[in-house]
């Protein structure tokens, strides 16, 4: 009976114990994901992805199917059920105002002028229609009814680029001979033969829509895959702006950091953050990264020289939500040119004036484009025609209507919902 009255006596003076020392400042381990505003876009989205592509079946698109030499476009529903099978399971649709699923092998009746009917163009629906956990590609002339691009450009910002997902335009110049609508300011029908001329091919595009990783997949498959040497054109608009790490899912930091050091107490959802202790809070933190500029295959390169970079301060309140609440006065943030396309990141900071006690932080440093040197592709411009440049006795078939204008819009529109990053990383540091 002493034997056990002692050991009660224990397990309660060790549970005592361990209840005061809770009290006195333990750590609680929880999941901590970064603001929303700072949130990187998806990179982990490996295996197989359904695959959706919607055919525009109105009568504008007839005449990419009536040349053969150098056509591409007559090829593409085979060429497309190879990439999207290797990809996942390929569905087929066509789209005029609505959008009609294709049963069995329909779709390669769409290499012959026969299906194209429709009389009215509604990419607005297709993106309305478009599930964003499968991998998305649109085949058009890129014309809307009514010129209403701004709508699409809208839902594809609502429904992508705002939830971190990317956008990419493929463009291909095809043989084309058949007519062409609503051209300039009075709505003009042209029929037009580019022949066997490559100079005089009329472009189509493709525009594939889903996480970032899947759509770079697609673009470079297509590239890579393609045999025709056509004339062709890649934009992709995207979070992630360069290749390699550009968060802490790859990079290290170097050895010049000085009192700071990694620690794993926290659960950390996301690979752009990384936690760290303060040897002394008194003493300046110095922290540097490597960085090294490599432009993603259909991005537009940027002018390091003038891009933004900037470091943001949070601390979680009683409620887990992120305030940004930081001095961040305190810190200190520049990119240093150190060769070819390699940079150092560098942070330095006074932990004692810039950290809130007894809460857990976060310190965001990140590199982006400004709006002026995040530019189009110079193919855009090349490939563009504006309705005022139309000559009614020479109609230029080769170029499209407004294509800078649609792109910059969309371009706009990845800009306005998040930035894309070329560096982006978190330093958690817990003051609890």
């Amino acid at each position: 009976m002493k034997n056990l009255c002692r050991r009660n006596i224990v397990f309660c003076l060790m549970l005592l114990l361990s209840v005061t020392l809770s009290a006195c400042g333990g750590k609680q381990a929880i999941n901590i994901s970064a603001p929303a505003e700072i949130a990187t876009a998806e990179t982990a989205a490996d295996g197989q992805i359904p695959v959706d592509v919607y055919m525009d079946a109105t009568v504008s698109m007839q005449g990419y199917t009536t040349l053969a030499n150098g056509n591409l476009y007559r090829t593409l529903p085979d060429f497309l059920t190879d990439i999207g099978d290797s990809m996942g399971e390929v569905s087929f649709y066509k789209f005029g105002e609505t959008v009609t699923k294709l049963e069995g092998r329909e779709h390669r009746a769409f290499s012959s002028p026969t299906p194209y009917t429709e009389l009215i163009t509604a990419v607005h629906n297709v993106v309305d229609a478009a599930n964003e956990e499968h991998l998305s590609v649109i085949i058009t002339d890129l014309f809307e009814s009514d010129a209403d691009w701004s709508n699409v450009t809208k839902k594809l910002k609502d429904k992508y680029f705002a939830k971190h997902l990317a956008v990419a335009v493929i463009g291909i110049k095809n043989p084309f001979y058949g007519d062409i609508f609503d051209v300039g300011l009075n709505a003009m029908k042209y029929n037009y033969n580019s022949g066997d001329d490559p100079a005089r091919f009329r472009p189509f595009y493709l525009i594939v829509m889903g996480k970032e990783q899947k759509v770079r997949e697609f673009t470079e498959l297509f590239k890579s895959r393609v045999t025709i040497q056509n004339e062709m054109g890649f934009m992709l608009l995207s979070e992630r702006l360069t290749e390699g790490a550009y968060d802490f899912s790859k990079a290290e930091y170097t050895d010049e950091a000085k009192n700071l050091y990694k620690v794993t107490s926290l659960k950390l959802d996301d690979a752009s953050m990384r936690e760290f202790g303060i040897s002394d809070k008194k003493k300046e933190v110095k922290f540097s990264v490597p960085f090294k500029y490599q432009p993603i295959f259909g991005a537009a390169a940027i002018d390091m020289k003038s891009a933004v970079i900037e470091a943001q301060g949070f601390a979680m309140n009683e409620g887990g939500e992120w305030e940004k609440s930081l001095n961040m006065d305190e810190a200190k943030v520049s990119l240093e040119n150190v060769g070819e396309n390699e940079y150092k990141v560098h942070l330095d900071f006074k932990p004692k004036n810039l950290l809130a006690k007894g809460k857990i932080n976060l310190i965001n440093v990140r590199i982006y484009p400004n709006a002026k040197n995040y530019a189009l592709p110079p193919w855009v411009n090349a490939w563009s025609m504006a309705n005022v440049d139309i000559d009614p006795n020479n109609f230029d078939g080769s170029k499209t209507t407004h294509l800078n204008h649609v792109l910059e819009s969309l371009k706009s529109s990845a800009l306005s919902a998040a930035t894309p990053m070329l560096f982006n990383i978190n330093l958690v540091i817990d003051e609890r």
